[in-house]
């Protein structure tokens, strides 16, 4: 399973494994080009010489002398021949320069010309060359791997220092409390390149805590304006309650425990870290009474219930009813009176209607705010329902049933006091 913390390395290791690839493509390149410069310079140099030594020594050896003890035999690196004594090999080569010619086991450059007692031969042993040569591969080789490994442990200590400033912003930013206001992020003041970045994510969160606070100040006088006429209302129910009990009143009187309970509820969620109030409360009989009111408002309803929660628990029945009415509302008006079945148990209650279901393309979206179906709604509901039990780490879910309907599960524990 993918944590948070996980989620945010992954953007950094990604960042800094183009910044090592990069930097050591980068070396090995400069490397590389440089290497094959000196490569060609160096042939191109050691060429020219030996091209110079042989025309040099061809001009000395085609020198008319009054004796020719000159004009055949070895000296060094460079064979003399003339037509006489010139190898099969040699003759029939027409005068001028050649590369890389093989005679025997060795290889020779050769120089060709025309003199008045017929062509001579200039060879220069190039073996040596092309054993050193074979060296320099070697050790060019070497000194690439070598420059490997120092660009590798040098781009993972330039990457560290690089990034170190990122990696604190995104620290800080991690250790953000999204439910605390005025909290601001910095930076030392030597890492002034993400100044810019820091200045806009302060900027943005002071936006934040402006609209949060408005918010917050509105909540509060809402829940003002809100609770004076559930408290006129509760009054006088009460006060009618004492001239002979009824079931008109009797329902008034629970739906104005219920609206005070999820007002409650409600207003919490605008409050930092703060949660409704808890009870202890049978799970068993307080549903029932909960679903009685939103059955008799609409026609037709039928509720099959299924009860296996005799004990009483501690909770948030403010939270607990916003959420149980709310799926058993939908549950109803989406069964046009096919019976709704509600599974209680002590730590979960399934909701579950034979209505048409949910789109396929609807599933992703019907948690979001704003979001209506076709049986009608304000399209918040469901959307308080998951932020009321994400606030207590609860579970709630929504699938399509099998062959048709909605199952609708709130999986819940005692909580903390």
């Amino acid at each position: 399973m993918t944590t948070t913390a996980d989620s945010r390395r992954r953007p950094r290791g990604r960042l800094r494994r183009r910044l090592l690839v990069g930097f050591v493509a980068l070396s090995l390149s400069t490397a590389a080009l440089a290497g094959v410069a000196l490569w060609f310079a160096d042939t191109y140099i050691e060429d020219a010489a030996v091209r110079d030594l042989m025309e040099r020594e061809m001009a000395n050896r085609t020198v008319p002398r009054t004796t020719q003890d000159h004009l055949t035999g070895e000296r060094g690196a460079l064979r003399f021949f003339t037509a006489a004594d010139a190898p099969v090999e040699l003759r029939g080569h027409a005068p001028g320069y050649e590369e890389d010619f093989e005679l025997g086991e060795r290889t020779y450059n050769l120089l060709v010309r025309d003199t008045a007692d017929g062509p001579v031969y200039l060879l220069y042993d190039i073996s040596f060359v092309e054993e050193r040569e074979n060296i320099l591969a070697w050790m060019a080789a070497l000194a690439l791997s070598a420059v490997t490994i120092t660009s590798i442990f040098a781009a993972r200590w330039l990457a560290r220092r690089a990034l170190a400033p990122l990696d604190l912003l995104v620290d800080q930013l991690a250790q953000l409390d999204p439910e605390r206001r005025g909290e601001r992020i910095a930076l030392p003041a030597d890492d002034s390149e993400l100044a810019v970045i820091v200045d806009a994510i302060n900027a943005y969160m002071e936006q934040l805590d402006v609209l949060v606070e408005r918010e917050r100040s509105f909540a509060a006088s809402a829940s003002h304006e809100l609770r004076t006429p559930i408290a006129v209302i509760q009054g006088a129910a009460e006060t009618l309650a004492l001239q002979g009990e009824n079931a008109p009143l009797k329902r008034i009187a629970r739906a104005v425990a219920i609206a005070r309970h999820e007002l409650d509820a409600l207003l919490a969620l605008s409050r930092v870290r703060e949660r409704p109030a808890l009870a202890s409360v049978r799970l068993d009989t307080w549903l029932q009474e909960l679903a009685a009111t939103y059955a008799e408002a609409i026609p037709n309803a039928r509720i099959v219930w299924d009860i296996d929660a005799a004990e009483a628990v501690v909770t948030a029945p403010g939270a607990i009813a916003a959420i149980f009415t709310n799926l058993l509302r939908n549950a109803l008006r989406a069964s046009a009176g096919a019976p709704v079945h509600v599974y209680v148990r002590p730590t979960e209650i399934v909701v579950t209607d034979r209505g048409p279901g949910i789109a396929a393309a609807d599933l992703p979206h019907i948690f979001e705010p704003g979001f209506r179906r076709l049986d009608g709604g304000s399209g918040m509901g469901l959307y308080i329902a998951r932020t009321l039990a994400a606030r207590f780490g609860w579970q709630l879910s929504l699938r399509n049933d099998e062959p048709h309907g909605v199952v609708a599960a709130l999986r819940f524990g005692e909580v903390d006091h």
